[in-house]
């Protein structure tokens, strides 16, 4: 069986936000994917974003997650 994080591929997401989907969720396979499924909640959204943008080194446009694609920090804002 794959890993949350073996699974970006084929959820059509940058592995690095799966990562950081992963830390939110407090590594835990199945709350991730609850989050990548349902969508985050608010604080959940700020920490994935923190993380995977380095704290704004990088762009949240720069990762896609699923079909939201690159826009998705401000559709699930």
């Amino acid at each position: 069986m794959k890993s949350f994080i073996e699974t970006a591929a084929s959820r059509e997401t940058s592995e690095e936000l799966m990562e950081a989907i992963f830390r939110v969720a407090g590594r835990d396979e199945g709350r991730a994917v609850k989050i990548w499924e349902d969508g985050p909640t608010d604080a959940e959204l700020t920490a994935i974003i923190e993380i995977v943008t380095g704290n704004g080194r990088t762009e949240t446009t720069d990762y896609c997650w699923g079909s939201a694609g690159s826009g998705w920090a401000t559709l699930f804002n």
